[in-house]
């Protein structure tokens, strides 16, 4: 059985030109959620860095008045993780508003 204790996190540490490259992925369009993946960090890093840098975060909460076009474009074949990215959040937000109602 592994020890959890001993096990330990790797630590990832951007250069300022991977932090120039992530701020301008984040301005050409793509989430926190692609970005993460793609520096090897979560997507709360990805957030403090951007910050840090002073770049205006996109809006990132679903709103009941998104439901309409969430659902016409569901309807048209969207995944939720598509609509996410469309939205700029996880897809499982856009899950929990169509089929449990909860906006997060």
């Amino acid at each position: 059985m592994e020890d959890h204790s001993s096990r330990q996190k790797q630590v990832v540490r951007l250069s300022d030109a991977q932090i120039d490259r992530l701020v301008e992925g984040y301005q050409a369009g793509k989430s926190v959620y692609q970005l993460a993946p793609l520096f090897g960090i979560n997507r709360q890093t990805v957030s403090l860095h951007l910050k840090r840098r002073g770049v205006a975060m996109r809006r990132q909460r679903l709103d009941e008045s998104d439901r309409p076009e969430i659902e016409r474009l569901r309807a048209e074949g969207w995944s939720y993780t598509r609509l996410g990215e469309r939205f700029h959040v996880h897809g499982s937000s856009i899950r929990n508003l169509l089929v449990r109602g909860q906006v997060s």
